[in-house]
């Protein structure tokens, strides 16, 4: 595998700074931060309020383009 290559930009320190690649060449990424917004196309895809964030929201779009948004207060979901 190799071992990285440089990045174009600077780092705090002003040097280069090193990604790593796979064998393939391809740059390894890290995700990082909280889903806000959810998708679904029926209500039975809706996860458990109490399993998402306070305000996360969840939607339902059909093929008519009619949509339902719910938003979780931590308990209960909340139709707007």
């Amino acid at each position: 595998m190799a071992k990285g290559i440089p990045l174009m930009g600077r780092g705090p320190d002003g040097k280069a700074k090193i990604i790593n690649v796979d064998e393939n060449g391809n740059v390894k990424v890290q995700q990082v931060g909280t889903v806000m917004e959810l998708y679904g196309a029926t209500i039975a895809d809706r996860p458990p309020a109490n399993t998402v964030l306070v305000g996360a929201t969840f939607t339902i779009v059909d093929e008519s383009g009619y949509f339902q948004t719910w938003i979780s207060d931590g308990t209960k979901w909340v139709e707007v």
